[in-house]
């Protein structure tokens, strides 16, 4: 494996990581005011389009409970097919309430949605919020493969972008029998998607990324797909990376970092260019009926 991780200085390491200076599509100022007015008033409008249709129900239990939205408007079969989306921001930014309009997309094509809300990092005060979010996640998911079991939807896809794609990459690699689900529950979990997600945490420990999150080496260590062995004591589920274009070097490399590691092995791991996508109109564009990546998704979501 690559030790460029430690290569850059701090000033290095925030521009590599920091995916607004990277786009042409607008200048760097302009472009996270642009998708945060974007995603509100898409996710708005959809709520209010759901009505009724729109459940918010509890999961987990003592300091990793939660809430999750589910989408499951008027002609959603209630055994549908399942996807996660788990949201980004550097697990300390947004909430689940800002991607709702990502619903949508996947509600047209037959498919529920469960969208999970985490706690951010700089509100966990035991001393271990990055753990603390990947174990408020499991127990998230854990929920919905029960539910899915219960209700018997055919598969449950993850889906997450940026660090929800962390996320979701280590979630597939969780040990779902520690949460008591049975065999054909565990077995629910037929894919995971990483849209412009990232491997290896610790280069974020010196950068602007962590200055409200205050997380140690030891912490990057244990959260970093990259540095993990599979906990999962059954085959594991394909896993697909997804990086746009004009998203920066470090999270290229990353990404072929870690899909090296899994192809050899013996891991379905597969890479996918997002051509003239970005950072954050990755997303935004899903709701496009012709959008390319949402037809890749689709696609391998059978």
């Amino acid at each position: 494996m690559s030790e460029l991780w430690n290569c850059f200085t701090r000033e290095q390491t925030d521009a590599q990581y920091n995916p607004t200076l990277w786009t042409p599509r607008l200048a760097s100022d302009e472009l996270l005011p642009a998708h945060i007015a974007f995603t509100t008033e898409k996710s708005e409008s959809y709520r209010r389009k759901m009505g009724d249709h729109l459940q918010t129900i509890e999961f987990g239990r003592d300091e990793y409970s939660g809430s999750m939205d589910v989408f499951r408007p008027e002609g959603v079969a209630e055994d549908a097919p399942i996807v996660v989306y788990v949201h980004g921001g550097w697990w300390q930014w947004f909430s689940k309430d800002q991607f709702s309009f990502l619903a949508e997309p996947f509600n047209r094509h037959g498919f529920a949605v469960y969208m999970p809300g985490y706690r951010m990092a700089q509100d966990w005060d035991n001393g271990a919020p990055m753990e603390s979010i990947l174990e408020q996640m499991e127990q998230a998911v854990a929920a919905v493969l029960e539910d899915a079991a219960e209700r018997g939807s055919p598969a449950v896809y993850l889906v997450g972008h940026s660090a929800g794609g962390h996320l979701g990459t280590l979630l597939r690699e969780t040990d779902w029998g520690k949460f008591g689900l049975t065999g054909p529950a565990r077995r629910k979990l037929k894919g995971v998607f990483s849209l412009a997600g990232l491997f290896d945490v610790r280069p974020l420990v010196d950068s602007f990324i962590n200055d409200e999150i205050n997380m140690t080496m030891a912490s990057a260590e244990a959260v970093s797909p990259q540095l993990k062995a599979s906990a999962s004591r059954e085959p594991l589920c394909p896993l697909h990376l997804v990086v746009p274009e004009f998203d920066t070097p470090e999270f290229f490399r990353q990404t072929k970092e870690y899909q090296d590691k899994l192809l050899k092995a013996g891991q379905s791991c597969h890479f996918d260019l997002a051509n003239k996508r970005d950072h954050l109109d990755i997303i935004e564009r899903l709701v496009e009926d012709d959008d390319e990546v949402l037809g890749f998704l689709l696609a391998r979501m059978n």
